[in-house]
């Protein structure tokens, strides 16, 4: 009789115990999920507009942010590869007299997926608030921005842009 009671105990144990690591796991994932969900937002929405607006171009490109190799697409089609020519294309044309010095504008991230675990793809929506002081209401971009974790870390692995402009199917 001690030793079934002792059996009895033990399973009861086991089931409890399995049941409540199915219980926490995806509550822990989703945990996960949403902490990399704000993280690609931040970086996105807050920590590349804030470089741009601040004329600093290299802050968004900086190690801990932008992958060694990452693919950066313009608008008009022209394209570089790399953090450092990036940073090369940039620092000039927001250096004083470069044509996007006195230029601000909002990101927002439209849309975000998870592929797998460690990549990310996510739609911003560009708003320019102002060229050459001017305010600039109606002048917008789109990308699509791919996104890799690297460690503790979400990293900008390509980047494509596009102006919006009327089109006849899609959306705005």
């Amino acid at each position: 009789l001690k030793l079934q009671l002792l059996a009895s105990i033990l399973v009861a144990t086991a089931v409890g115990a399995f049941g409540q690591s199915h219980a926490t796991g995806p509550v822990a994932d989703s945990s996960r999920h949403d902490q990399d969900a704000r993280a690609i937002r931040a970086l996105l929405a807050y920590g590349f507009e804030e470089s741009w607006n601040s004329h600093q171009p290299a802050m968004a490109a900086t190690p801990d942010k932008c992958a060694d190799d990452a693919i950066f697409i313009n608008t008009s089609g022209g394209w570089v590869k790399g953090r450092q020519a990036f940073i090369d294309l940039l620092t000039p044309l927001h250096a004083a007299g470069g044509p996007f010095h006195d230029h601000t504008r909002r990101h927002v991230v439209e849309d975000l997926r998870f592929i797998p675990p460690d990549v990310a793809i996510a739609v911003v929506k560009t708003f320019d608030i102002r060229i050459a002081g001017v305010p600039t209401p109606g002048r917008e971009t789109r990308g699509l921005v791919v996104l890799s974790k690297d460690g503790e870390h979400w990293k900008l692995t390509a980047n494509q842009n596009g102006t919006i402009q009327a089109t006849p199917v899609g959306n705005r």
